[in-house]
């Protein structure tokens, strides 16, 4: 839910909330002496029994109190050769509309997860982009660079060179059916300039599936919070925030309004599930999801009960295995009822593609099976073949002066006098660069930039938006082994 601006547009619309009134129904008249039931009431009690006003200044206190850690997210897929891209100094919002009113982009919102500078959002966002830049509720422009992405569960982290940054903390109670919502964000890219939009709703159901959204996008859309909060187009890799300031889910999806109705906008739960692939993605580590190699359905009350299963039971019935699978060598086989997997319980098809990306890899997992009674087996699942466009520490990509600039393979060797631990791989050269005329081409590693040893992308990134770009004067490592500086 990525919006694409094609050319500048303009929406207006008018969200009114309604406020409510608690009503008690009493009677003074209870059971007569003979039993008999006496129902009728003698009057409605419309009892105000909270302040609108309190509840307003709530939702005012919480937007202004997390706003600071939400963000706007520009992405192109051309890139803007510039080195002003690269410095937040360089930047405003004014400066980068100006930049990216040429080209074809695509907005959405993100959040800070960590004061570092890591920014959470969804992959399709930011899949595809050349360049990356976040704007904040305070108006300041920064560049950014993908760190790791996990197409599946639609998640990504960006990273931006800046440090002591408010953070969005998640949230460790349970989502509730009712609570109250606040989705913050970049809705049709209209907080491209800072001040991130805020509406309010409720949680109107947990545990929904988009599965044909799944099928279209390659995705896993299941176990979603569905909210009233106004989600837009733009408003993808937003946070859901409760009542407290806590993030309750990362906004998605939203199946667009039909005539007159209104939107239905969708989040995924920040559980402890999607916490873990935040941790990983921070990490630069590829998230790594378990493969059974079955397709399952829900069975029928009379297929569990002929399995000798009760007619109420979970579970999800074989209906295919694929040839020389996990499942095959374990010999599940088309009729069988499963019912457990790794000691979890299994309602139906969405837990069971939700416990089977969760179970470990190549590691003995238990299953309980039904089939004219029970049986356990243990099945050793693969990993699950992972799309090309997956970004982890080892693909990760920033562009410079021309330069297509990557990690350094593990063992890349510059030659029989030198071999580099450290520096970026310089991946491509545009033929017009000023780099080809100081002999930088592919293969070669920059080791260092204003005199500072460089490891990493997201240490060449902070370097170049601290540091004129006179000053960024490079040494290079060729793939001959010599090193040489370059101003």
């Amino acid at each position: 839910m990525g919006f694409r601006l094609n050319r500048p547009r303009g929406t207006c619309a008018v969200l009114a909330l309604a406020g409510v009134l608690a009503a008690s129904c009493s009677s003074s008249n209870n059971l007569s002496s003979g039993g008999r039931a006496i129902a009728a009431a003698d009057h409605i009690q419309v009892i105000d029994n909270f302040s609108a006003r309190d509840l307003e200044q709530r939702f005012e206190d919480v937007a202004k109190r997390v706003s600071p850690s939400v963000v706007a997210i520009s992405a192109t897929e051309s890139a803007v050769e510039t080195d002003a891209t690269l410095r937040s100094d360089d930047l405003n919002p004014d400066k980068l509309a100006s930049m990216l009113e040429a080209v074809d982009r695509t907005v959405g919102t993100g959040f800070v997860v960590d004061s570092d500078g890591y920014i959470l959002t969804n992959d399709h966002v930011v899949s595809g982009a050349e360049q990356l830049w976040v704007t904040t509720d305070s108006h300041k422009v920064y560049p950014a660079i993908v760190v790791g992405t996990d197409p599946r569960s639609d998640l990504a982290i960006l990273k931006i060179p800046a440090t002591h940054l408010p953070v969005a903390h998640f949230a460790q109670a349970a989502t509730r059916r009712g609570q109250w919502t606040i989705a913050i964000g970049n809705p049709y890219g209209l907080a491209g300039s800072g001040e991130m939009a805020v509406s309010i709703g409720v949680v109107s159901a947990l545990n929904r599936s988009l599965p044909r959204l799944s099928g279209k996008e390659d995705r896993l859309y299941s176990g979603l919070v569905q909210t009233t909060a106004q989600i837009n187009p733009g408003n993808s890799g937003g946070p859901l925030f409760d009542l407290n300031g806590d993030v309750i889910g990362i906004n998605t999806a939203v199946i667009l309004p039909q005539k007159q109705t209104n939107g239905i906008g969708f989040a995924i739960p920040a559980d402890a599930h999607v916490r873990r692939i935040v941790e990983n993605l921070k990490q630069g580590r590829e998230v790594v999801y378990g493969y059974m190699g079955v397709r399952v359905t829900s069975p029928t009350p009379r297929e569990r009960r002929d399995a000798g299963l009760t007619d109420d039971a979970g579970g999800v019935r074989v209906e295919s295995v694929e040839a020389n699978s996990p499942a095959a060598k374990a010999n599940l086989k088309p009729g069988d009822i499963l019912t457990q997997l790794d000691g979890e319980a299994v309602r139906d098809s969405d837990d069971f593609v939700r416990l089977v990306g969760m179970c470990p890899v190549g590691e003995p997992v238990k299953a309980v099976l039904y089939d004219n009674g029970a049986r356990t087996l243990d099945l050793a699942l693969r990993s699950r073949p992972t799309p090309n466009q997956t970004v982890t520490r080892k693909n990760q990509r920033l562009r410079w002066r021309g330069m297509l600039l990557g990690s350094v393979p593990i063992g890349w060797d510059l030659g029989p006098s030198k071999k580099s631990c450290a520096g970026v791989l310089v991946i491509g050269v545009d033929s017009k660069s000023a780099a080809v005329q100081d002999g930088i081409k592919a293969g070669c590693i920059i080791t260092s930039v204003a005199g500072k040893t460089v490891h990493n992308l997201a240490e060449l990134q902070r370097i170049i938006n601290d540091t004129p770009a006179a000053q960024c004067r490079l040494e290079i490592a060729s793939p001959a082994g010599a090193v040489v500086s370059i101003n």
